[in-house]
């Protein structure tokens, strides 16, 4: 709970133990006239949200018997303080189950500012639209270096883009600046497209976009539009994701459905990450925008989560611009056998045993197309290079925002690893690797070695012209 909420609670706590010994109405109205102070204090500064809607309920019921009270009734006033009590106990039960989380602060030298834009491809028409018709529209957030500024903190989400459950996310605030002024200093920054997982969201995985700003890379996120679960458009529109299931759930349909659905998708994902580094390159031309000058739309890294990894290495295999891409967890299908020389790659992965392995022998179609991607996986990177990285003891939602939604597994779909030490491994080699491929860094943790993490291990293959790889392992301690 934040500052003010711990406050509250315990001011209306203290209120109502007053209530129930009877030294009421002078001391409890003390005791409420500071909990209303705070309460306003509360609203201003952290912002109202569902979690404490209970302790803001008690918080009424304590004002009006300190105000209203009859000292002869007994009764009325236990029960009335008890209500309070159970209220306020409620908002610390809701609070420690969906917390007002925190993102990890940036670890690198800029500050990091955020941009909200919308994007319509006239050249494509939208084929999930009812009725057919109308052009392509994306909404895209940036993360970039930015100036210091005292513009306000960006929120999580917008409030449009949440609903009843997680509007609490539209009052969560990150470390980034909306719409800071971009940093002038230095050279410009090289361009890195994410793209979230099979009906996710752009900012799934903040707490790596921010950090990635932070070191120097202008991040670029995208809502693919009626496969993001959400998208709010700028007229009013809401959007949400009508995507096909059979990814989510492959056992209720058949490896061929799950193919045909994956190719699809991917091929509009990629036009779509196309045409974003076309937008890009057109605002960095264009004098007088904030991005003039600023961005390398030569130099491009891709990145995503599951579905959104896939993509990253489908783009990298299509657009020479593109030199460098991630998967974290992710199948790949074709994007990997389209995969050459000359194309880094970093493919992450959650485990529990053996990279590959079947993961219940009970789901065939998911072992099915489980084990035909993985031999293509290795496959590639023995023939082309890079690098395998996996984390023993996470899961597939590890590798966003989630495991900071909850401490509780059952909510967050997390493993046990803590979630700041799953986020610092995430963001290492991350930024390693394009540092790497993007700037020509030397990062020690991608060297052979021990791994800094002791749930870490780093498979690397060096290519060469010849086609002729050698295996690096480097173990966590």
């Amino acid at each position: 709970m934040r500052p003010l909420e711990i406050v509250l609670v315990f001011l209306v706590a203290g209120a109502a133990v007053i209530l129930i010994e009877g030294r009421w109405p002078r001391t409890g109205r003390g005791f409420m006239a500071a909990a209303l102070l705070v309460l306003v204090a509360h609203a201003v500064l952290e912002g109202v949200h569902w979690q404490m809607t209970p302790a803001y309920a008690a918080t009424s019921i304590l004002c009006l018997a300190a105000w209203k009270s009859n000292a002869g009734q007994i009764g009325l006033r236990r029960f009335t303080a008890w209500s309070a009590l159970l209220l306020a106990s409620a908002s610390v039960l809701f609070s420690f189950l969906l917390p007002m989380f925190h993102l990890p602060e940036p670890t690198g030298p800029y500050p990091v500012g955020t941009s909200i834009l919308y994007l319509k491809d006239s050249t494509r028409i939208e084929d999930g639209a009812p009725g057919g018709g109308s052009a392509r529209e994306l909404m895209v957030q940036l993360w970039y270096p930015a100036q210091p500024s005292h513009n306000r903190l960006a929120r999580y989400r917008e409030p449009r883009e949440t609903n009843a459950l997680s509007s609490y996310q539209s009052v969560v605030l990150t470390n980034s600046r909306l719409d800071a002024p971009m940093a002038t200093t230095g050279p410009p920054f090289p361009v890195i497209l994410f793209s979230h997982a099979w009906r996710g969201r752009r900012t799934n995985d903040t707490f790596l976009t921010e950090e990635l700003a932070s070191q120097g890379y202008v991040v670029v996120s995208i809502d693919h539009t009626y496969n993001a679960r959400l998208v709010a458009f700028p007229d009013g529109r809401i959007v949400h994701g009508i995507a096909a299931n059979d990814i989510d759930a492959p056992e209720s349909s058949t490896p061929e459905r799950v193919r045909e659905i994956w190719e699809k998708e991917i091929a509009k994902w990629v036009a779509d990450q196309r045409f974003v580094i076309d937008r890009l390159e057109a605002m960095n031309r264009t004098a007088g925008t904030p991005w003039f000058g600023r961005m390398v739309t030569s130099n491009v890294g891709a990145i995503g989560h599951s579905f959104g990894g896939a993509a990253a290495t489908a783009l990298c295999a299509e657009d020479r611009r593109v030199r460098a891409a991630v998967n974290m967890d992710g199948w790949f299908f074709d994007a990997i056998r389209a995969r050459g020389q000359n194309q880094p790659l970093l493919v992450v992965y959650a485990t529990t045993g053996q990279i590959g392995e079947t993961p219940d022998p009970r789901k065939k179609v998911e072992a099915t197309l489980d084990a035909k991607d993985f031999a293509d996986m290795e496959t590639s990177l023995h023939n082309f290079g890079g690098y395998l990285l996996s984390v023993k003891g996470a899961t597939h939602e590890d590798f966003t925002d989630q495991p900071l939604v909850s401490p509780l597994r059952r909510i967050s779909h997390c493993g046990a690893i803590p979630a700041r030490e799953i986020q610092n491994i995430v963001r290492s080699y991350v930024v390693a690797f394009f540092g790497k491929t993007l700037r020509g860094e030397e990062p020690g943790v991608l060297r052979a070695g021990a791994s800094p993490y002791a749930e870490a291990s780093l498979e690397s293959w060096p290519a060469s012209k010849n086609g002729m790889v050698s295996s690096i392992v480097s173990d966590g301690q």
